[in-house]
């Protein structure tokens, strides 16, 4: 099973006001593609639930873009492999603390820049060759850097968001509740920005307004076992306050491929 891309060790000068121009449109592009939007999120939970299941995942990341920001976090084992991540996103700003093994990288996106910081075996893992002065040390990845779009990828609200949909024909689930939070489902085959090449896909969103998406479970059999992973969302709407780093050291002054 590989882990999704959220989990992966290496996830993959325009104004302000083209950069939110961006965002913004790929926020629109990601609602669109599931069809139109009604006024559900002023549902009672009842009617909420009987709606279809294309329908209420819409509402859910319409709720979630106008909200602007959330936590998704996850931690599991997959292959034996333990793996944990907590990202922050917002619409133009996010940061990922991701745990492999003994490996961790922390990415940080702001003003359409990446940084990271890593220790010696992320480093190794992820470039393929470590620069011992580079290591835990806030390393600036600008876009016309070659390694700009694996870093860039999933941290950000629109980009988290992309990979939240389970694909294929979708059907809901009777109401249950999730983490104190009473929830229907949404099942189908994994979204395919997760990785897995089968198996099954169930995001939970909430029952009460803005109705957004609590939980998602996803499962695929592995050399005959099933793996499970969870990822949960919350903190809808926080101001994370994620700024520029410091010291920073450009990705050309060090020894790691561009």
């Amino acid at each position: 099973m590989t882990p999704p891309h959220s989990m992966r060790i290496s996830a993959s000068r325009r104004p302000r006001r083209a950069r939110l121009g961006a965002s913004l449109v790929a926020a629109l592009s990601l609602v669109l593609s599931l069809g139109p939007v009604t006024r559900a999120s002023a549902a009672t939970p009842t009617a909420f639930s009987s709606e279809s299941a294309h329908q209420i995942m819409a509402t859910s990341l319409a709720n979630a873009l106008t909200l602007a920001s959330c936590t998704s976090s996850t931690a599991t084992k997959i292959s034996g492999q333990a793996y944990s991540s907590v990202t922050n996103s917002a619409l133009t700003t996010g940061q990922q603390t991701l745990v492999i093994g003994d490996a961790w990288t922390v990415v940080r996106v702001v003003n359409q820049v990446v940084y990271i910081k890593e220790n010696l075996t992320a480093m190794q893992e992820q470039f393929g060759v470590s620069d011992p002065p580079a290591v835990n040390r806030w390393i600036a990845i600008p876009r016309t850097n070659s390694n700009f779009v694996r870093f860039n990828t999933y941290i950000l609200l629109p980009s988290m968001l992309s990979e939240v949909t389970p694909a294929g024909a979708l059907k809901t689930t009777a109401i249950t509740t999730v983490d104190h939070v009473r929830v229907v489902g949404v099942t189908g085959k994994p979204n395919i920005h997760l990785g897995l090449a089968s198996g099954t896909e169930t995001v939970y969103v909430s029952l009460a307004a803005p109705h957004v998406p609590v939980e998602m479970v996803a499962s695929d059999i592995v050399q005959g076992q099933r793996e499970t992973f969870v990822i949960t969302y919350s903190k809808w709407g926080t101001n994370f306050h994620i700024t520029k780093p410091g010291p920073i050291l450009p990705i050309s002054s060090t020894k790691l491929p561009s």
